[in-house]
Parts: structure tokens; C-alpha cells; sequence
């Protein structure tokens, strides 16, 4: 019996299904599949009770044999049909790329553009969110977009903020879409991968956490005005200095605000000491994050600056570049096994 013409005119698509499943290969390779690969698909709130209203008909059509229940039930069970048909093209050949800035710290949000194109050439895509895929210490905004005609591309500007250092790897992006009826979630997964390397953060220092970490020997200074450790002297305070240098007990003395100044250290070279021995991971973030404060604080003053630790060391050399170097270091410092104390110092000279 040939199957293909008895289905033919009603069932089209069906003949082709069919052809192309049971058909003769004629010598050629056949495709794995002819179907899209399957998606994710979930039910929304929306389609949950959808779902309740169609099984409520569909037992009263079987309980009392009603011609119209059994039309209502088949329109309502079409419209399944007709959301996969629909939803199905807004996922196909999407495409995405980000673009993240050169220098990314822990815990500072860092703004990143996001190419999202559609590459079919004959169809657009319509109300569909692109997401980062999940990984843990990234976090990421989504993106909506209402619609994305064929062949177009769209710029977005979305914010990523990473709460761990040292190298990450993002694996990709989901596409997700509730369209055209909002009764199913469809998922689709697209490997993106991209690997950065996550800096650690710097923040000001107060004159006071400076000193804390100089090494007992101290350092040898100049009696002249500059920015090192030591009071030089008292002026009036004015709008363009640093809230932070304010002397506030004389201040109430003399009723007016007064600014410390600082002697200038005779010593232009400065050793950080970072001893990474093992810690809770939190103190040990800290001291990081404190070394890195320290090696910004002084190359922003002309500092010539060397980097030491357990595991290795960054010869000393100044300016930014030097920052840089001693940053993506620290990124990839790791806790050392040990009997001493992790701290962080300096040495000057």
C-alpha cells in the first residue's frame, strides 16, 4: 500500500515528515534529523492553567458526547500546535556576542555591549530575552528585545558585575521567548565561550591604613612638603583638598577647618610585602585587595614599586603599566600552606 498519496491532501507536511523519515536514501547521506534541536520547554503560569481549562473540557466532552465540546477542544488543543509553530522561528539562527572593557575588577560593576543578531533571512524575531548563562560569582542583566527584523543586528548596553578574581570563562547565553500566546517558556542554549581575567579592586587608603602597614624600621623622610607619611605641617582647608586630610582636632580649636600636610619621604622605592599564607577566605580577600590599594596608593604618587610574595614577585618599576603588572598578579595569587601569619607591609628603599 502506498501511504504517501492517502495522506497527501489533507496532511501535507505530513507526507514530507514521512518521506523524509521512511523514504530511500538514494546512496546519499542522510541528515540525522530533519527536526530542529529540541528545546527547552516550560510552562508559565498562564499556560499551567490553560492546561486545567483544556482537561475540564476535554472530560466534559467524553462524559456527555457534546459535538461543540469536542470543537472547542480541538481549537483550544490547535492553538499548542500553533504557539510551537510560532515561538519556534523567533529562536532559530540568533546569534550573540559580548564585548567586555580591558580591565574588569572584583566587585565594580563594568558596563559591556552585546551584539545580538538574527541571522534568517526571511523571518524576524519577536519578544525574546537573551540571558548570560549561569556561573557562579558573574552577574549579569538580561536583555529583552520586542522585535528583530531579518537580517538585522542590535547593540546593547548591559551591566556585569564579577564577585570573584582571577580568571573566569563565560560559557554562553540562553535565549528565551514566550511568544506568541505566553503559555510555554521555550529555551534555547548558544556556547559562547570567553574567557577574562577579573582584577582585583583598589580603593583610597586614609593616611592612617598606610601606616598601619609600614614595616617597624620606618621610613627616612625629607623635611619638605610632599606626599609621604609624616605630618609636615597645618594649612586652611580649601574645597579642592581631600575631605580625608582634615585635622579635626585643631580645627575645633581654631574654629576653622585645617588641612594636614605631609613630609616628603626621602626613600622614592616601595616593597610590598604580601605573606599569603593560608587564611578565611574573606581575611585573605581582604589582605588581596589591601596589597592591591597599597601598589595604587604609591604609583600615584611617583612611587617606584615592587611586588613580593610566598609564590613570587614583580620586580620593581613605576607607572601604570607597573600597576598593571602587579594587578594581574594579585589576581592569580592563591593561598600558601603554612605555620606563618598572612599580612601585608611595606618596605621603603
Amino acid at each position: 500500500m502506498n501511504l504517501r498519496p492517502t495522506i497527501s491532501a489533507p496532511l501535507p507536511w505530513l507526507t514530507f515528515l514521512t518521506g523524509k523519515t521512511f523514504g530511500k536514501s538514494n546512496g546519499r547521506r542522510r541528515r540525522p534529523s530533519i527536526l530542529y534541536p529540541l528545546r527547552k520547554l516550560k510552562f508559565t503560569k498562564e499556560g499551567k492553567r490553560f492546561i486545567a481549562v483544556l482537561f475540564l473540557i476535554g472530560l466534559a466532552a467524553i462524559n456527555t458526547g457534546n459535538n461543540l465540546l469536542y470543537l472547542v477542544l480541538a481549537m483550544l488543543l490547535s492553538l499548542i500546535i500553533i504557539s510551537g509553530l510560532m515561538s519556534e522561528p523567533t529562536l532559530r539562527k540568533l546569534k550573540t556576542t559580548r564585548r567586555l572593557p580591558a580591565d574588569i575588577h572584583k566587585d565594580v560593576p563594568v558596563p559591556a555591549r552585546l551584539v545580538i543578531e538574527n541571522k534568517k533571512r526571511h523571518l524576524s524575531s519577536y519578544s525574546f530575552k537573551v540571558e548570560e548563562l549561569p556561573i557562579p560569582g558573574v552577574e549579569a542583566q538580561p536583555v529583552y528585545v520586542v522585535k528583530l527584523d531579518k537580517s538585522a543586528k542590535t547593540n546593547r548596553t548591559v551591566r556585569y558585575t564579577f564577585r570573584k578574581r582571577g580568571p573566569v570563562k563565560l560559557d554562553g547565553f540562553t535565549f528565551k521567548t514566550r511568544f506568541p500566546f505566553g503559555m510555554f517558556l521555550k529555551v534555547k542554549t548558544r556556547r559562547v565561550g570567553d574567557e577574562v581575567l577579573v582584577l582585583p579592586r583598589t580603593r583610597p587608603l586614609s593616611p592612617e591604613e598606610v601606616d598601619e602597614c609600614m614595616h617597624p624600621c620606618g621610613t627616612s623622610s625629607l623635611h619638605a612638603r610632599g606626599n609621604g607619611t609624616q605630618i609636615f605641617g597645618l594649612r586652611d582647608y580649601t574645597t579642592n583638598d581631600d575631605a580625608r586630610y582634615i585635622h579635626w582636632k585643631a580645627s575645633a580649636r581654631t574654629l576653622g577647618l585645617l588641612r594636614k600636610e605631609f613630609e616628603r619621604d626621602a626613600a622614592s622605592n616601595v616593597t610590598i610585602v604580601l605573606d599569603n599564607f593560608r587564611d578565611e577566605p574573606l581575611r585573605f580577600e581582604e589582605a588581596v585587595e589591601k596589597a592591591a590599594s597599597l601598589a595604587s596608593h604609591y604609583i600615584d604618587r611617583g612611587y617606584r614599586v615592587a611586588l613580593k610574595t610566598l609564590t613570587g614577585e614583580v620586580p620593581l618599576a613605576s607607572g601604570r603599566s607597573q600597576l598593571a603588572r602587579i594587578l594581574r598578579f594579585l589576581a592569580y595569587v592563591e593561598p600558601v600552606d603554612g605555620d606563618g601569619r598572612l599580612s601585608v607591609r611595606t618596605l621603603a628603599g
